[in-house]
């Protein structure tokens, strides 16, 4: 594996490193979710407006904190697996990354069937979506966008000199099975981030932030903003362009997912956007690698 993909898989996609290395029920009554107004904008109302707002300290720590445990924990069966597999896996890290991201998909839906039992009040969108509102092809176009963004945020250097990154090998296996492991990231990361994080803060920190016709909970923000501090790690082995680049659009991103998650009442659309988005970039590195 070029060192190249050692350093920018650790933040592809946010939830892996490498191998080397019943008072809340209460609560929950007192702190309804305040319903979404329609998006609508009338001459009296303000561009910037935060609304139903109560700050509580100690769920925004707690919610810190569990993010940063699932993410971990998720990691500990996939790298025991990893290290018990044939020689030639070593060679392959793609295969951890995508054990990690099942494990800590299946730590998020743990979280999530927790949450419905502890704070019955929290909504984790994790259903289908009905009918006419499921939003895929907007999800799809989406991530396209978000995919060329990003390719162009941590990859501009490259661009300007002149010369193909080598983060990502290209051949027959382990090209495929890279695009395979950042298409199910946002298995593992929606369900953490927008269906635990958003769902439970929304209630134990209720509020909702007006930006114009952007009307969203305040916690789609709070949990936007640790999923960029999530991916820190990005600062000790990747240009500092690049890694400042990822806090910037995970932040937006995170805010987009929530978007996408209220209009279609459902995780689905930004499981797909997120897995797109993540594939995309990815895909566009090798295929610029392999013309080079």
């Amino acid at each position: 594996m070029a060192q190249g993909a050692q350093r920018s898989h650790r933040f592809k996609k946010g939830v892996v490193e490498p191998v080397k290395a019943a008072g809340m029920t209460e609560l929950a009554a007192r702190s309804a979710i305040p319903p979404a107004p329609a998006p609508t904008q009338s001459s009296g109302e303000r561009f910037f407006e935060l609304y139903h707002f109560r700050f509580r300290l100690w769920p925004i720590v707690a919610a810190a904190l569990l993010m940063e445990g699932m993410l971990r924990l998720g990691r500990v069966p996939a790298k025991w697996i990893f290290q018990q597999g044939p020689a030639d896996w070593a060679d392959r890290p793609w295969i951890y990354v995508a054990l990690a991201i099942m494990f800590q998909a299946l730590l998020g839906v743990a979280a999530i069937a927790a949450m419905r039992r502890f704070l019955p009040q929290a909504d984790s969108h994790l259903r289908l979506p009905k009918k006419g509102q499921a939003m895929i092809g907007t999800a799809i176009l989406l991530g396209i966008g978000m995919g060329l963004v990003m390719l162009v945020a941590d990859y501009w250097p490259q661009m300007l000199g002149g010369t193909a990154p080598d983060d990502y090998p290209v051949n027959s296996v382990d090209s495929p099975g890279w695009l395979f492991a950042m298409g199910i990231t946002g298995f593992a990361e929606e369900t953490i981030f927008r269906g635990f994080l958003v769902g439970g803060l929304a209630v134990l920190v209720p509020g909702r932030l007006r930006i114009g016709r952007l009307d969203l909970p305040l916690s789609a923000y709070l949990v936007a903003l640790m999923f960029g501090l999530a991916h820190w790690q990005s600062f000790t082995v990747n240009p500092f362009h690049m890694a400042a680049a990822q806090q910037i659009y995970a932040f937006a991103w995170g805010i987009g997912y929530v978007w996408l998650m209220q209009r279609s009442n459902s995780l689905v659309a930004p499981i797909v956007t997120h897995g797109v988005s993540n594939a995309v970039e990815v895909g566009l590195v090798m295929a610029w690698a392999a013309m080079a």
